[in-house]
């Protein structure tokens, strides 16, 4: 999700781009995707931002760790800023935090409206054709940095433990039964 949201931000919404990792690949990648800045998140994240120079910024969006992540969030969003979040919470957020600055907090879950049959529900289609045609134009590129060839039960097995082990970078894609 990041590395499509890093590039979105980027290329499309012509944002400066505050992207977080922690390992030298994970930084490499990021900025190869358009990240201006990348944060360590095992860090404090607004310590981490305020190296770079902001005092506050625009726009979170949180991918990972709502909970863990919500003082440092409501901390570095800007007065009127935005807060969006696909992790959901295990406990109640402070939204006292963001009274005094006037700054909003959103949910986004893909299913929503398919869920609720809302009435954008054809939206969903046409952000991924935009999607699909953008990357077909090169303007965004896929998130595969790996095929492990064949399927099979010890491909599954390897591929599975790898992404346990939360170290990957980008997508591992499994490909042609054997």
């Amino acid at each position: 999700m990041g590395s499509i949201a890093i590039q979105i931000a980027k290329k499309l919404a012509k944002l400066n781009v505050i992207a977080a990792g922690s390992r030298p690949e994970t930084i490499a990648w990021c900025q190869k995707l358009g990240a201006d800045e990348v944060v360590n998140h095992r860090n404090n994240l607004a310590e981490e931002i305020d190296k770079f120079g902001y005092q506050n910024v625009d726009y979170i969006l949180c991918l990972n760790n709502t909970d863990g992540n919500w003082q440092a969030m409501t901390k570095a969003i800007k007065p009127q800023g935005k807060i969006c979040s696909i992790v959901e919470n295990e406990q109640p957020l402070d939204m006292e935090t963001l009274k005094s600055k006037s700054a909003g907090f959103v949910w986004e879950f893909m299913f929503t409206r398919s869920m609720y049959q809302t009435e954008d529900i054809a939206e969903q289609s046409n952000l991924l054709n935009e999607l699909s045609q953008l990357i077909e134009d090169g303007v965004i590129v896929t998130t595969c940095n790996e095929v492990v060839k064949p399927i099979d039960a010890q491909n599954l097995r390897d591929v599975h433990q790898r992404l346990e082990k939360g170290r990957t970078i980008g997508k591992i894609v499994l490909a042609e039964w054997s």
